[in-house]
């Protein structure tokens, strides 16, 4: 504790000093434009969370891009990242706030409000219009409503529980209750649906125990994947489900043996992926099963996390390595065959295409 403590005085001065007016606005050489961001996390308390920028195309990466755009560290665990025309939010857990940089040259606007604190335990940011975005929250029951223009919070929808992963149908938004941890008073195996127009939650769904992951699928179902909450004494196994927006029915589609994290979905809406004991596995939501022939091995990595163009279907899945160390990020086709691979910050997780 002494050791943190002492770490954290040191790195005060430059967390204060974020996006300072005098420093470099762009990183030198560095051309942000069709590609995908990497979010790494950093380690715990250390405040080394970091930016890169990988162009496929050219098969390059810049990496530390906020702190050579800026000269100052993101923070404390970058968890998300949202993009709203030119700007990009950085979704930072705890240090507690989100940053709002330039899309392009990842630099700080020093004349207007560039971070927004307040919050418990900020996780996801989801825009639903230019000027309205919804914040979730591990640490509170709330979710928080902001507005990403002036960076300020204009409201909260009570939920009662801790919010997690965000997807967005139509006029409503489907908000899952992935963990119980700073609320155990509350179930953990439920998805929550809000109307945009009023800011108000409709509707609570019952599905398996911590539902890690969603998307949408062609037919605008929503599917979310349940890690079954291992650790608990009374454990389940994870579960993939199918949620019908129309009657809010939730229905078990695929039951899986052993440890199941992450979703993704391809451009067409057809397939679904996920990491099933370490391997990248896919499920096609026609007929969904555990027998699909495609597999992406672990071979002794530490894969952490899974994105899909959604251009051309390529494939992005990170290794996290030890957590402590820069990882890397693997870039494959559809089919599974690694196209380029190329390294990140430490424990790289979050992906957004651009």
């Amino acid at each position: 504790m002494k050791k943190i403590t002492i770490l954290l005085l040191i790195l005060l001065p430059f967390i204060i000093g974020a996006c300072r007016p005098d420093v470099p606005s762009t990183p030198d050489g560095v051309v942000v434009g069709k590609g995908v961001y990497v979010l790494s996390e950093g380690t715990f308390t250390y405040a080394n969370a970091s930016l890169s920028f990988y162009d496929p195309e050219a098969d390059t990466v810049a990496n530390r891009l906020f702190y050579r755009a800026n000269g100052s560290p993101i923070g404390d665990v970058a968890q998300s990242l949202a993009l709203i025309g030119n700007d990009l939010y950085i979704v930072v857990n705890n240090s507690k706030y989100i940053y709002k940089v330039n899309a392009s040259s990842i630099a700080c606007d020093t004349t207007k409000p560039f971070k927004l604190g307040d919050f418990y335990s900020p996780r996801y940011m989801l825009p639903v219009s230019p000027d309205k975005a919804y914040v979730s929250d591990l640490m509170g029951k709330d979710l928080w409503i902001i507005n990403p223009q002036d960076m300020s919070h204009t409201g909260t929808i009570a939920m009662g529980k801790p919010t997690e992963t965000m997807v967005q149908v139509g006029s409503e938004v489907y908000v899952a209750n992935w963990s119980n941890y700073y609320a155990n008073d509350v179930e953990k195996n439920t998805v929550q649906v809000v109307d945009m127009n009023a800011d108000l939650k409709v509707a609570e769904i019952q599905v398996g125990k911590e539902p890690n992951g969603m998307v949408v699928d062609k037919n605008g179902q929503v599917w979310v994947l349940c890690e079954g909450a291992a650790w608990d004494e009374d454990a389940e196994d994870p579960t993939l489900w199918r949620i019908n927006p129309m009657s809010k029915k939730a229905e078990c589609m695929l039951t899986l043996q052993g440890t199941a994290v992450n979703l993704a979905v391809d451009p067409s809406g057809t397939y679904l992926y996920y990491f099933l004991d370490g391997d990248v596995r896919r499920t096609n939501i026609n007929n969904p099963t555990a027998e699909d022939a495609f597999c992406i091995p672990s071979e002794g990595r530490t894969l952490y996390k899974i994105a899909v163009n959604p251009s051309n279907g390529e494939l992005y899945v990170t290794d996290a390595k030890n957590y402590m160390q820069n990882g890397t990020v693997y870039r494959y086709s559809s089919d599974g065959v690694l196209l380029s691979s190329f390294n990140a910050g430490i424990c790289p997780s979050f992906m957004l295409f651009n």
